[in-house]
C-alpha cells in the first residue's frame, strides 16, 4: 500500500508540474496577445483620428472664428491637433518687429565670423508653456545659425520671441505656422534657407549646412523627415524640423496663402496638422518636397530621439504608425543613419544639454588609438 501510495503521489505531483507549467506559459502568451492587441488598437486609433481629421470641413464660417477669438477657452489644447477652422491673422505684435538689420534685436544672432556657404535662419514654434524650453534651444544649437527667431503668443524678456497675433495651443499650431513664416518673408526677406524646429527639437546646424551647400535656394524645393500619407508628392513632418529655400517661403506667403481653393491650400484654416497642411499648400504652389539621403541611402533628419534610433527596439514597435507614414526605410541600431546627421526630435532639456556636451565639448584624442594592423584591439601579449 505504501508503495502503491508514494507512485500515486508521484504521478499525482508530475500531473501537478505538469499543469502548472502549461498555465504559466498559457498566461505568458495571453499576456502578450492582449498587449499586443492593445498596442495595435492605440496605433489604428492615432491612424483613424487623422483620417477623421483629413475628412472634416475646413472652412468653417467667420462667425465661429470670432467667437474663438475672443473666448479663449474655446477649443483649448487639442490632444492630436488635427481639428480644422477659419482664418488666422497673419499680423505680428510691435515687440520685435524691426527689420533684419537692427543690431538691438536678441533675436538676430549671428555668429561672430560668418560661415562659407548658404545663409540659414532657424525659427521655433513655441508657446508661454515652454519658453524655458526654447531657451535651451538659443543657448545650445541655435547660437550656430546664421540667426535664430522665436515665435510666441506672448511676450517674454528673457527669451524675446516675435509675438504673432493667433490663438495659443497647439490645435492652433498651422495659424502661428503661417504668421510665422509670412512675417520671416515680410522681416528676414534675405537668407537663403530659413529652418524651422519645434522647442524639444536638436539640430546638427554644421551638417545642415553640408547638405544645403550644393542646393540652389532660388529653387522652389524644402527637405526635412519625408512622410508619404496624405500628399502625392509627401510632406516633411514637423517634429524634425524641415528647411525651406527661399524661393519656396516666397511662393507660400505670396501664392499659396492668396489662393481661393481650399481643396489645394487650407489658406483659411487655423486649426489643423500644420506640417500635412503646410505640404499640401507647398505642393499646390509647385514647391517640390525634396529627398536629403545620403550617398549611402540613410536618411538625415529624424522625427524620434536618439534613445529610439540608435538601440534595436522590440519588433512590436514596428507596428508603430510611424513606419506606415516613412517615405524611406531605415534601419534601428547604429547603422540606422546618415553620419551627416542633421535632426532629432522629441529632446527634454537633458538629452539637449547631454548631445551639446558630447557634439561640442568633449574631444576624442584619436592619435591615441591604435592604427589597425598595429595590435588594435589584441590583448598586452597577444601574438
Amino acid at each position: 500500500m505504501n508503495g502503491s501510495h508514494c507512485i500515486y503521489r508521484q504521478k499525482m505531483g508530475r500531473r501537478l508540474s505538469a499543469w502548472a507549467c502549461v498555465r504559466t506559459v498559457s498566461t505568458f502568451f495571453l499576456g502578450f496577445g492582449l498587449g499586443l492587441v492593445i498596442h495595435i488598437f492605440a496605433s489604428l486609433s492615432v491612424e483613424i483620428a487623422r483620417e477623421n481629421a483629413l475628412n472634416n470641413d475646413i472652412t468653417n464660417n467667420s462667425t465661429e472664428y470670432e467667437s474663438t477669438m475672443n473666448n479663449p477657452q474655446v477649443g483649448g489644447s487639442w490632444a492630436w491637433g488635427l481639428s480644422w477652422g477659419p482664418r488666422a491673422a497673419l499680423t505680428t505684435q510691435g515687440v520685435g518687429d524691426a527689420s533684419r538689420g537692427s543690431s538691438a534685436s536678441s533675436q538676430d544672432a549671428r555668429l561672430e565670423v560668418p560661415p562659407a556657404g548658404p545663409r540659414v535662419l532657424c525659427y521655433v514654434l513655441t508657446g508661454p508653456t515652454t519658453h524655458k524650453s526654447a531657451l535651451n534651444v538659443q543657448n545650445t544649437w541655435g547660437r550656430r545659425c546664421d540667426a535664430m527667431v522665436f515665435f510666441s503668443t506672448k511676450e517674454d524678456a528673457e527669451l524675446q520671441p516675435e509675438v504673432l497675433k493667433v490663438q495659443e495651443g497647439y490645435g492652433f499650431l498651422w495659424a502661428k505656422a503661417k504668421a510665422a513664416l509670412g512675417h520671416l518673408h515680410r522681416h528676414y526677406p534675405d537668407y537663403d534657407w530659413y529652418f524651422k524646429a519645434d522647442d524639444d527639437t536638436f539640430v546638427i546646424v554644421e551638417n545642415l549646412r553640408f547638405f544645403l551647400k550644393d542646393l540652389e535656394p532660388q529653387e522652389p524645393a524644402y527637405y526635412g523627415v519625408k512622410f508619404r500619407q496624405h500628399v502625392k508628392q509627401g510632406y516633411m513632418s514637423g517634429g524634425g524640423g524641415y528647411v525651406l529655400s527661399r524661393e519656396a517661403v516666397r511662393r507660400f506667403v505670396t501664392e499659396a496663402l492668396t489662393m481661393k481653393d481650399q481643396t489645394k491650400c487650407a489658406n483659411e484654416a487655423v486649426r489643423g496638422a500644420e506640417d500635412l497642411l503646410l505640404g499640401q499648400c507647398l505642393e499646390s504652389v509647385g514647391v517640390r518636397a525634396g529627398d536629403s539621403l545620403d550617398a549611402a541611402g540613410k536618411p538625415r533628419f529624424f522625427s524620434h530621439n536618439p534613445l529610439s534610433l540608435f538601440y534595436k527596439a522590440p519588433l512590436v514597435n514596428r507596428l508603430h504608425w510611424y513606419w506606415r507614414y516613412i517615405w524611406h526605410k531605415h534601419d534601428v541600431g547604429p547603422d540606422c543613419c546618415s553620419p551627416h546627421l542633421i535632426s532629432f526630435h522629441d529632446v527634454d532639456a537633458r538629452m539637449m544639454w547631454t548631445l551639446e556636451t558630447l557634439l561640442y565639448r568633449v574631444r576624442i584624442h584619436h592619435e591615441m588609438q591604435p592604427q589597425e594592423g598595429r595590435g588594435a584591439g589584441k590583448a598586452p601579449g597577444a601574438s
